[in-house]
């Protein structure tokens, strides 16, 4: 039997699935439905179990209240205009990354998990795309010595937009670091991952608002240098002192991703001064 609270749960769910990146079907007056093509890969499906999951517990755990005139979503969430005034500063520390594990993920695969952008021979087991990071390795970067990890949160739609996450420059061997010039000097703070959600219009300016701000705490945390690997695109557009960060070396067509990745290092203490509220949290 069909009760109003049920067809009321039923939209509910469907709504906070869609705002938090995962699109529902309804069926009937209380069901919802599952459509993926039959070639989705399987990162995918367990990126939407995780979004449907969490979608779930904010609505039993009462976040999300059941609205009697509920209808499900009335607005795809296209392009998303991210003012900086609008966005909120998250830590990601080992106590807050399994809280936001799910949503880092999101921006992650969104980002770098496109697999028709890869050629299929340059899958690793699994079909994850080469560039796009799992979870596992970004938990462990959260624990390394001298991580620094910022989220930035669009505070009307309540999702994570970007991230920026690193730690010292000795506990990575990505490409680059080997021949870093300050490798065993242990005073570079080495930028590991960041990544915007490609729909936000406004990527360029929540991109530097993540570069100021991994500046301003790397600086504070006593690191004399920054050291990334990072798309060629992200430095030619990066605020003053990351575009004049010196280029150590050029990775064309990067993993065979079709993006061309450059290995730069910016003297922290050259770079001038962090704007005052780049290190608020």
């Amino acid at each position: 039997m069909t009760t109003p609270r049920s067809s009321n749960w039923r939209d509910a769910l469907r709504d906070r699935a869609f705002r938090l990146g995962l699109v529902l079907l309804p069926a009937g007056e209380r069901v919802l439905r599952f459509y993926p093509r039959y070639d989705t890969e399987p990162y995918a499906l367990d990126e939407a179990l995780a979004i449907l999951r969490r979608a779930v517990d904010d609505i039993v755990g009462g976040r999300v209240v059941p609205s009697a005139t509920a209808a499900g979503p009335e607005i795809r969430v296209g392009a998303l205009e991210c003012p900086l005034e609008a966005v909120e500063v998250l830590d990601i520390t080992p106590a807050s990354f399994e809280t936001l594990k799910d949503q880092i993920m999101a921006v992650e695969i969104d980002r770098y998990g496109a697999v028709s952008h890869y050629p299929p021979d340059v899958l690793r087991a699994g079909r994850r795309p080469l560039l796009q990071f799992p979870a596992e390795m970004l938990e462990a970067t959260v624990g390394n010595a001298g991580a620094i990890g910022v989220a930035l949160r669009d505070c009307v739609s309540q999702r994570i937009v970007a991230y920026a996450l690193g730690s010292a420059l000795e506990s990575h061997d990505e490409e680059g670091v080997g021949t870093d010039p300050r490798q065993g000097e242990n005073n570079t703070y080495y930028l590991q991952a960041l990544a915007t959600l490609p729909s936000v219009q406004n990527h360029v300016e929540i991109e530097n608002r993540l570069l100021e701000i991994v500046r301003a705490r790397a600086r504070e945390a006593g690191f004399e240098f920054l050291s990334a690997l990072i798309e060629e695109r992200i430095h030619q557009t990066g605020p003053a002192w990351f575009r004049e960060a010196a280029i150590l070396q050029t990775f064309d067509n990067y993993l065979r991703s079709g993006i061309r990745f450059v290995y730069v290092q910016v003297d922290l203490a050259a770079a001038g001064e962090p704007e005052p509220s780049a290190s608020a949290g």
